[in-house]
């Protein structure tokens, strides 16, 4: 088994550290590659390493700017350190690239309800649920961002 296999078997187990390990080995072979970047980016992301994630995730971008899972899974990083204007950029490529993406415009429409575009956010929430999204895991993003917004 190669040391990709490993990492991802890894996550499976859910060692991301471990993972991150056996995905910076396949890096040292394969330095050019977005997918080990990503794969790497998303163990720093599961394992709390949000700032390392945001790096590796840069460089998968930078080597394949046209894959949009990459965009979603930075986008949920930088959501998760605050960033809500970079995590929108983030969502609003990847629904540039696949524009069907339920999760995609559900992530953005809980950006625009907690940015206070509340217009936005609800068109982003109808599209979701017209492409599939389950509308309870939708209500409760949402609501998440009522009970964190202020007043």
């Amino acid at each position: 088994m190669n040391v990709f296999k490993y990492g991802v078997w890894e996550i499976d187990k859910g060692n991301p550290r471990k993972a991150v390990e056996y995905f910076s080995e396949a890096i040292i072979a394969s330095p050019n590659s977005s997918k080990l970047h990503h794969y790497r980016a998303d163990a720093y992301a599961l394992a709390g390493n949000l700032e390392l994630a945001i790096i590796d995730y840069d460089i998968s971008v930078r080597l394949n700017p046209t894959y949009p899972d990459t965009y979603l899974d930075r986008g949920n990083t930088n959501y998760r350190l605050d960033f809500l204007s970079k995590a929108l950029k983030d969502f609003s490529e990847a629904i540039r690239l696949k524009p069907n993406w339920a999760e995609a415009h559900a992530n953005r429409a809980v950006i625009y309800a907690e940015l206070g575009d509340i217009e936005k956010s609800n068109l982003d929430a109808s599209k979701a649920a017209e492409l599939g999204l389950d509308e309870s895991q939708l209500e409760e993003m949402l609501e998440t961002v009522k009970i964190n917004l202020p007043g």
